[in-house]
């Protein structure tokens, strides 16, 4: 559980900062079909990476916390006296 937390909290912004950077050359492009068409897909793909991150880190935070072993306490037995 605690690898899908950490995969769902550090793989959508990278996967953001992904897409704006590929998408870069296709919204300069010089064709106005092109930019719009890569506009709307940057803005529908941040949209969904947005979605996931933020409703799916609570919910795998809660998991993880729901999963977690019982902490065991082990005393130390004392040296018998000398």
């Amino acid at each position: 559980m605690k690898f899908f937390f950490w995969l769902v909290l550090l793989a959508p912004p990278l996967l953001m900062l992904g897409t704006c950077a590929g998408l870069k050359s296709f919204v300069m492009s010089d064709d106005d079909e092109v930019a719009l068409g890569a506009m709307m897909f940057g803005a529908s793909a941040l949209g969904l990476l947005w979605a996931l991150w933020l409703g799916g880190v609570p919910v795998l935070a809660l998991l993880m916390l729901a999963t977690r072993g019982r902490k065991l306490v082990i005393e130390q037995a004392s040296p018998p006296p000398a």
